[in-house]
């Protein structure tokens, strides 16, 4: 089924469907499968986490965060969409020696008492965080595909940059001298020879 998370009914109409197969309906437990959602609602560069969409966490059931964090050391998995063709990012996946991806399951979670949505969702995605050794991010990731300011999204860029710098967390390949920083504050691997 095609949704719009634009619309209120649309939105609402997702929440009760995740909330039935979750919890059951009229006082009949659910005996559905597990539902793997990815709450950031779009791709990220592998370095931090975005703002959570708050739909999955308003549903009064347990989650179950996992952090995901692929390793550069062979390959690149994130695909920039805006700087590489389809055709060379599968190229280059298909081509890799390897794609390493660490995965920790982290221990069950709760909204709290007096806790909403959006709290709770920041609470889970800033343990993901700390876990997968990523930036917690506070904006939403859906505005790199909205038309802003060169003004605003040079201010979103500095923030970015200032938060990466500013956490202890460090991309792995770092320490290996492999990655330089470009003016833009992105990192690019260095090939040798």
């Amino acid at each position: 089924a095609v949704v719009s998370t634009q619309s209120t009914g649309d939105r609402q109409r997702v929440i009760d469907r995740l909330q039935n197969h979750c919890i059951g309906v009229d006082d009949k437990p659910s005996k559905n499968h597990p539902v793997l959602i990815f709450p950031e609602g779009t791709c990220i560069n592998n370095t931090s986490v975005m703002l959570f969409k708050k739909g999955s966490f308003e549903i009064d059931t347990t989650i179950y965060p996992v952090a995901i964090k692929y390793d550069t050391l062979y390959t690149e998995a994130f695909w920039n969409s805006s700087e590489q063709s389809i055709v060379r990012y599968l190229f280059m996946m298909l081509t890799s020696w390897a794609l390493v991806v660490n995965v920790w399951y982290l221990p069950p979670m709760k909204k709290g008492p007096n806790e909403d949505a959006i709290t709770f969702a920041n609470r889970v995605k800033g343990l993901i965080a700390n876990k997968g050794g990523l930036v917690d991010l506070q904006w939403d990731g859906m505005i790199k595909r909205k038309k802003l300011s060169e003004k605003i999204r040079q201010s979103l860029m500095d923030l970015e940059r200032q938060q990466f710098l500013e956490s202890s967390v460090l991309p792995r390949n770092i320490s290996h001298g492999n990655l330089s920083t470009l003016s833009n504050g992105n990192f690019r691997k260095e090939v040798p020879g």
